[in-house]
């Protein structure tokens, strides 16, 4: 039940949020501030294309570059 009021909500501040645009923001405008969004939104989408990078396995170059593991031997101690 809490949801539903919760979106009954997000929806009327969905649709007062249109109807505070549409009068007091000139056509122009609108259209300048929507193109501002959507640039800022390429960039959110450019800074976690770079996060997303970041997170995957190095790649051959990148294993190259790091030190070699050092691992033990076996020691034969039998007679």
């Amino acid at each position: 039940m809490r949801a539903d009021k919760v979106t009954r909500l997000l929806d009327s501040l969905s649709e007062a949020h249109e109807t505070l645009i549409a009068d007091f923001i000139p056509a122009g405008a609108r259209g300048h501030f929507l193109a501002s969004r959507r640039e800022a939104l390429l960039g959110l989408r450019s800074l976690l294309d770079a996060a997303i990078d970041r997170t995957k396995e190095p790649t051959e170059e990148a294993s190259k570059k790091s030190p070699p593991s050092r691992s033990r031997g076996v020691i034969d101690i039998s007679d």
